[in-house]
C-alpha cells in the first residue's frame, strides 16, 4: 500500500519553519503543527507577541520553561526579554510564578532585568522590578554600569531616577571609565535627569579616567549653560545656608552668655534658663527643600538636537566664557588650560 501524502501545511513548515511569522506559528489549527515547534521556543515568541494569556497557559503546562534562557541572545531568561520589551503584565506573571524566587536573573552581559528595562524606557516596569527586588539596584554589569548609569543614559527613563535613588542607588557610583550617572545624563541631554542628580547631591566637578568631567559631555551649548547655571544656584544656596547657620549658633552664643551673667550676677541658681519669649526663634533649615526650590525655578531650554551621539570632550569647542568658579570644569588636571 503506498503511504498517503503529506499534510501541504506540514510539507511546508519542515523546510521553511524559520521563515513564518510568530503569530502564524502560534495559532496554527492542528495541534500535530504546533507540537512541531518546541515549548521554549513558542514561549520566546509568546512573550515577543505580549501575549499574556498564553505565555500563563505555556508555563503552567511546562512550568520547568519558567525561566528558558535563551542560549543564542546572551542567555537572556523569560524576564528579561518581557523587561527589554515593557511588558508589565507578562512581567507580572513572571514574577507571581517564581522567576526570580532564587536569584537575580542575569545575562552572559550581567545585565539585570532591572537594567534592561531601564536602558530602553520602560518606566513602569522598572518601577515594578524596583518594588519586588531592591537589591538588584546595586547590581552592576561587566561595563561597571548599574540601573541608575543606564537610566541617566536615557531620557525616557529619566522618571524611573527618583525611584532609584530611594531605594538606594548611589549618585556617586561610577563605571569602569569612572564615569558617574551625571556624566551619563548630560552625554544623553537630559535636563531633568540633571536637575533631579544634582539635587540628590551628585559631584558636578567628577572627574572620569580620562578626566572629563559631566559638563564636558554636553550636547549642546544651551545645555551647558543649563549645567552652569544649576550648578552655580547650588553653590550659592549652600554659601547663604552656611551664614544662615553660622549666624544661628552665634545668636545661640549670644544669648547663652547673657543668660550665664544675669545668673551669677543673681546670685544664684546655676541651671540654664530657656530663651525670652522674644527671642529669635532657631527653625531649621531643610537643605534639600532649598535645594529643589532653587531648581524648580530654572528654565529648561529646549533646543533643537543635530544627532543622538552625544559631544565628545575632544570635540567641544573653545571660547565659552565660565563663571569663575567653575573654570576648571573644562580642563584636565594637568593641562592648566581652557580646553
Amino acid at each position: 500500500m503506498c503511504s498517503a501524502p503529506p499534510n501541504r501545511l506540514e510539507t511546508f513548515l519542515v523546510p521553511h519553519i524559520d521563515s513564518i511569522s510568530p503569530r502564524d506559528l502560534l495559532h496554527l489549527n492542528t495541534t500535530k503543527d504546533v507540537a512541531m515547534i518546541p515549548p521554549s521556543t513558542r514561549l520566546r515568541r509568546a512573550i515577543h507577541l505580549n501575549d499574556a494569556l498564553l505565555v500563563q497557559r505555556i508555563i503552567r503546562n511546562s512550568p520547568h520553561l519558567l525561566r528558558n534562557p535563551d542560549f543564542d541572545d546572551k542567555s537572556n531568561t523569560s524576564l528579561h526579554l518581557a523587561a527589554s520589551h515593557g511588558f508589565t503584565l507578562i512581567v507580572e506573571h513572571l514574577i507571581h510564578a517564581g522567576h526570580e524566587d532564587g536569584e537575580i536573573s542575569r545575562n552572559t552581559d550581567h545585565d539585570t532585568p532591572l537594567m534592561l528595562a531601564a536602558r530602553n524606557g520602560h518606566v513602569e516596569v522598572g518601577r515594578l522590578l524596583v518594588q519586588e527586588f531592591p537589591r538588584s539596584t546595586a547590581f552592576k554589569n561587566k561595563l561597571g554600569l548599574d540601573a541608575l548609569c543606564l537610566a541617566a543614559q536615557n531620557p525616557g527613563s529619566t522618571s524611573l531616577i527618583p525611584i532609584l535613588l530611594n531605594d538606594p542607588a548611589s549618585p556617586h557610583v561610577r563605571d569602569n571609565d569612572g564615569n558617574t550617572p551625571l556624566h551619563h545624563a548630560s552625554a544623553s541631554g537630559s535636563l531633568k535627569a540633571l536637575r533631579i542628580l544634582l539635587a540628590a547631591g551628585a559631584n558636578p566637578l567628577a572627574k572620569n579616567t580620562h578626566d572629563w568631567t559631566p559638563l564636558a559631555y554636553s550636547q549642546t551649548v544651551a545645555a551647558e549653560v543649563y549645567f552652569k547655571n544649576l550648578v552655580a544656584e547650588l553653590e550659592r544656596r549652600k554659601v547663604e545656608g552656611l551664614k544662615a547657620e553660622e549666624e544661628r549658633e552665634r545668636q545661640k552664643t549670644a544669648g547663652l552668655r547673657v543668660v550665664a551673667t544675669e545668673d551669677e550676677g543673681g546670685g544664684g541658681g546655676g541651671g540654664m534658663r530657656k530663651p525670652e519669649p522674644g527671642s529669635i526663634p532657631m527653625t531649621p533649615v531643610d537643605d534639600e527643600e532649598v535645594i529643589h526650590d532653587a531648581l524648580k525655578r530654572h528654565w529648561s531650554p529646549t533646543v533643537e538636537r543635530s544627532g543622538k551621539r552625544p559631544i565628545t570632550p575632544g570635540s567641544a569647542g573653545k571660547g565659552h566664557e565660565w563663571d569663575s568658579r567653575l573654570v576648571h570644569i573644562r580642563t584636565r588636571s594637568g593641562s592648566g588650560g581652557e580646553r
